[in-house]
């Protein structure tokens, strides 16, 4: 059965980004090791994406009182629910994600498009198998608590019913005293070698 990959990428710096390399190394792997997936590609820079004020969330809203899961509002959130695996790229940003791919979170995340609510709590209901989650970060933040990236990534997950979560990490990229060079090959490696895993 042909998959269907949904790729994220919120690199804002484009070319120049260090995650986007990671990216990169992802989709090149898993293409040659999968021939017949189907990779849909968001590049959240270029998109029009826009945060909920008090009137779109209202006209939200009522859609979803009427059950309306095809309106327009809710075509990202419909193409999260349906990929078979997700790929993330988003550097790590005070102390999260870029703002941008936030807003994205906020337009697919519905009861009703990618968790539902019932007498026994919040489900998730998307059909992703995994999440890959590849991000950059200058100063050293793994294992730290103020490291909310990508911990809310892998919250995510859950609450989407997205039951494999990986991370690939380049972690201390601009301090002085280490070779980030070095370290983003590594990462880049780990990011090739967890791309083949995935099925």
């Amino acid at each position: 059965m042909k998959k269907t990959i949904l790729v994220i990428d919120a690199c804002v710096r484009q070319e120049e980004s260090r995650t986007r390399k990671l990216l990169t190394t992802a989709l090149d792997t898993m293409k040659v090791q999968h021939p017949d997936w189907k990779f849909e590609v968001l590049d959240l820079n270029k998109m029009d994406l826009k945060y909920w004020t008090t009137d779109t969330l209202k006209a939200r809203d009522e859609f979803l009182m009427k059950r309306d899961y095809t309106a327009p509002v809710f075509q990202y959130g419909n193409q999260f629910r349906e990929a078979d695996g997700i790929v993330v790229a988003a550097p790590f940003w005070d102390l999260s994600i870029p703002a941008v791919l936030k807003v994205y979170i906020e337009n697919i995340s519905a009861d009703g498009i990618t968790f539902k609510c019932d007498e026994s709590g919040m489900h998730g209901i998307c059909k992703g198998q995994w999440m890959l989650f590849l991000t950059t970060r200058g100063g050293i933040w793994a294992d730290s608590h103020m490291e909310l990236g990508s911990r809310y990534m892998e919250a995510l997950c859950q609450f989407f019913g997205i039951d494999q979560y990986n991370c690939v990490y380049a972690d201390g990229i601009d301090v002085q005293e280490l070779d980030g060079e070095k370290i983003l090959e590594a990462a880049i490696e780990e990011t090739a070698h967890i791309s083949r895993m995935l099925n």
